[in-house]
């Protein structure tokens, strides 16, 4: 009697087993389907511009199914975004439509404040539908990244602070002779007694222009 017990309990424990075995393999299988991916941009980086200046930045994009009536709206934090003919947002170079076959981009003009310098970022929102005749629209959200660098100043020859190719005159007035760059191009130009800018620069005491 009591073997016949103990067998029943073994019995019953190991079915009990098998179901529990043959539920947690088979919930993987159920709960892993391939979520549909849709529109996105080939990269999460976009190319270098320059601080307080406005510049046309190219986002590239593909897709895994066919998508139509497709725009894209971009903000960011001290950046100032604009599109293309004064619209309110950017379509494909194409078109509004992309297809698995063939990638595309969307142009946008992004102008940075002058002091923002290195990577802020530009959430992208991409609005479109699946090409049916009562398809209804999808968004979706990607979070860019956009390397901001310095703005240069206006240096170089003739710009404030630039160090020019003269050499400042000695106290005969000696210099460059026959040297007609701008006064402001030459350290004795830019200092007391130098050359009037925009013309030949009569020799004298601490001028840094030629003389006759």
């Amino acid at each position: 009697m009591h073997m016949s017990r103990r067998i029943g309990t073994i019995f019953a424990l190991a079915t009990a087993a098998a179901g529990m075995a043959t539920t947690v393999a088979a919930t993987p299988a159920t709960a892993a389907p391939a979520a549909p991916r849709g529109p996105q941009p080939t990269s999460m980086w976009l190319k270098p511009v320059q601080a307080g200046a406005a510049s046309w930045v190219d986002i590239a994009w593909r897709t895994d199914r066919n998508i139509c009536d497709a725009q894209v709206q971009v903000r960011g934090e001290r950046v100032r975004v604009d599109y293309a003919g004064n619209r309110r947002s950017a379509m494909f170079l194409r078109g509004a439509a992309l297809s698995t076959r063939r990638g595309d981009v969307t142009r946008i003009r992004v102008t940075p404040d002058r002091d923002l310098v290195g990577v802020t970022k530009l959430w992208a929102t991409i609005s479109y539908d699946d090409c049916g005749r009562r398809a209804r629209t999808q968004t979706r959200t990607t979070v860019l990244s956009l390397p901001v660098l310095r703005s240069t100043s206006p240096g170089g020859h003739g710009g404030p602070g630039a160090p020019g190719t003269g050499h400042p005159g000695g106290p005969t007035g000696q210099g460059n002779h026959g040297n007609h760059n701008q006064g402001g191009a030459h350290p004795g130009g830019g200092q007391p007694g130098g050359g009037d800018q925009g013309g030949s620069n009569h020799g004298g005491p601490g001028q840094g222009g030629g003389h006759h």
